[in-house]
């Protein structure tokens, strides 16, 4: 039965277990490799070239960059003694020759130069290789604010091109989802570092730009070491970004950092937590809704009542003219009335007065009649009498 080793578990157990003498622990193995590389004659260099890149100040004060050459880097540290009298001769970009010590740090298995001395000697390589690329691009009118497109006031759906299980991934996620749940997210597993970077984060942009419905493309990376972040500033990536009908943002890296990407995307944030800016806040856009519904409320409540007001005016005017017209008709029928009643009352006195003057006549007339009847009658008994 095989035992397993503990943590007391000594070489001379180990070595009746494995069956051979040959081993060691890292411990010893990292002790024995450092005193190879601070031995070594071979090792012995007055001067170490290469491209200055990540260079900063840590809490402590130790000043630490790489020195990058092709794809190797070596790590340098400039203590706080000496950052004073070599700080100044160190800038991200430059070619420096470096004097200093190889030492080699067991408890990390790492080899790191102690710097005593920075003499710059020009560009970097890669800093002309990065000029070249974006001196190519502003001719070409790549980084031409005008070219660029407005974002989307309200992104339904965000692509993301970025590496699907790395810290990038979750922090623009998350920062989207903060301001608003409700926005759809689809990422776009894509290589962001190494050998087939390139060719992994353009499939990964077309991909986005081919679905019509992204709103927007983001492309984002985390933090790292400036020939991590080279792949973004290769012009190839840079004309598909440019050519995209989709609106792009870039959030590559920390703060600091900045490449070509960054340039021609048509917005660009510091770093992968801010990706949510993009989107809007939720609670905001309820708050305005709210708000807008208040105002509408309030116009249309206002819109009725001027409405209403008009309409009563309109109404009371009508009503009046209405009414004096009715009262001007009813007051022309009246005194058409009246002048027709005086005209009968004047007819019926005129009447009146004829009947009774044929009365008075005719009275008149018959008495005459009777007198003149009895006169005949006298006349005839006279004239029988005289016979």
């Amino acid at each position: 039965m095989e035992t397993e080793p503990g943590p007391e578990t000594d070489l001379a157990t180990l070595a009746t277990e494995l069956e051979t003498e040959n081993i060691t622990f890292v411990d010893d193995l990292n002790d024995e490799i450092a005193d190879l590389v601070e031995t070594s004659d071979h090792l012995d260099y007055d001067y170490i070239c290469g491209d200055v890149s990540d260079y900063g100040v840590s809490a402590n004060g130790h000043g630490h960059f790489d020195l990058v050459h092709d794809e190797a880097t070596i790590h340098c540290v400039v203590f706080a003694s000496r950052l004073d009298r070599v700080g100044a001769d160190i800038e991200d970009g430059t070619q420096a020759a470096v004097k200093g010590d190889i030492s080699y740090y067991e408890s990390e298995g790492q080899v790191s130069l102690f710097v005593r001395q920075v003499v710059p000697v020009g560009d970097g390589i890669y800093q002309q290789v990065y000029e070249q690329n974006k001196r190519a691009l502003e001719q070409d009118g790549l980084l031409d604010d005008a070219t660029k497109q407005s974002l989307p006031e309200f992104p339904t759906r965000i692509g993301i091109a970025t590496s699907a299980d790395s810290d990038a991934r979750e922090d623009a996620v998350t920062s989207i989802h903060d301001r608003h749940p409700d926005v759809d997210v689809v990422v776009h597993d894509t290589t962001v570092q190494g050998d087939d970077a390139l060719m992994s984060l353009m499939n990964a942009v077309s991909a986005l730009d081919d679905d019509p419905q992204v709103d927007v493309i983001v492309v984002t990376r985390g933090g790292g070491a400036d020939k991590h972040l080279r792949v973004f500033n290769e012009t190839p990536l840079c004309r598909v970004v440019h050519r995209t009908t989709t609106p792009t943002v870039s959030a590559i890296g920390h703060e600091k950092d900045r490449t070509l990407v960054d340039e021609v995307a048509d917005q660009h944030v510091m770093t992968p937590t801010e990706v949510g800016q993009i989107a809007p806040r939720k609670d905001n856009l309820q708050s305005d809704l709210e708000e807008l519904s208040a105002e509408l409320d309030q116009a249309y409540a206002r819109a009725v009542q001027d409405r209403l007001d008009d309409l009563r005016t309109q109404l009371d005017s009508a009503y009046d003219r209405h009414v004096t017209d009715e009262l001007a008709d009813l007051s022309s029928r009246l005194d058409h009335a009246y002048e027709t009643l005086e005209q009968q009352k004047e007819h019926e006195q005129e009447k009146a007065a004829a009947v009774e003057s044929y009365q008075h006549t005719t009275t008149r007339q018959r008495a005459l009649i009777a007198i003149l009847l009895a006169l005949f009658l006298l006349t005839l008994a006279l004239l029988l009498l005289n016979l």
